[in-house]
Formats: structure tokens, C-alpha cells, sequence
């Protein structure tokens, strides 16, 4: 008889425990980093010659964009996967491309870009 007071007590006492609870430090999930703001900037084109592509940065020297505004010269952009997949990337290569001031920050974003 006491075996069962004893076995009834410890599952009420491990059924209590069991509830949601607070979370501590070891419970969270890794942080994840938020994906990068859309930019609703209007997209300019131009033309160019890729000068330097480090990952997902290229320099590029252009006509410039009197609308953006953008004097011709050298101008780094940040370009994403799905531009960067249809485009030449050597340096040397003469392009034509889109761009738009990024969201946040300072810069310029490649929307598109495709060689001439």
C-alpha cells in the first residue's frame, strides 16, 4: 500500500514539473539574423566595365545615373545570388545593369545586370 502512495505522489510531483515554464538562456533557439529590408528605392540603369568581384561585391566603373544620382566613376555595389547567377563576372567584362540605392545604410544594390 505504501509502494502506491509513493508511486502516486511521484508522478503527481513529475506531472507538475512538466508544464510550459519560463524558458532559460539554454532553451532559445540560435539567433537568426532578420533578412535584409527591401529597399522600395527607384532602380536606375547604366552601363559599365567590372573592375573587382570579391564574393558578393563588385566594383564596377560606369557612365553614372544623373537620376540616381550617381557621377561616372568607380562605385562599389553590393549584388545578391540571383543577379550575380545570369551575369559575367570577370573583371574586364563590359555590362549593362540596374541598381538602386540599399534600404538601410549607405550604398548601392545591382537589381539585375547582364553583359553588352
Amino acid at each position: 500500500m505504501k509502494f502506491k502512495a509513493v508511486f502516486a505522489f511521484l508522478a503527481v510531483f513529475a506531472l507538475a514539473g512538466c508544464g510550459p515554464g519560463d524558458k532559460g538562456e539554454g532553451s532559445k533557439s540560435p539567433a537568426v539574423q532578420p533578412p535584409p529590408p527591401i529597399s522600395t528605392a527607384p532602380q536606375h540603369e547604366t552601363q559599365g566595365v567590372i573592375s573587382i568581384v570579391d564574393g558578393q561585391v563588385l566594383t564596377l566603373d560606369h557612365d553614372g545615373a544623373s537620376a540616381a544620382p550617381l557621377p561616372a566613376g568607380r562605385t562599389v555595389f553590393q549584388a545578391y545570388g540571383d543577379v550575380l547567377a545570369e551575369a559575367p563576372l570577370e573583371p574586364g567584362a563590359r555590362v549593362t545593369f540596374k541598381f538602386r540605392k540599399v534600404a538601410v545604410g549607405e550604398g548601392w544594390e545591382l537589381t539585375e545586370m547582364r553583359a553588352r
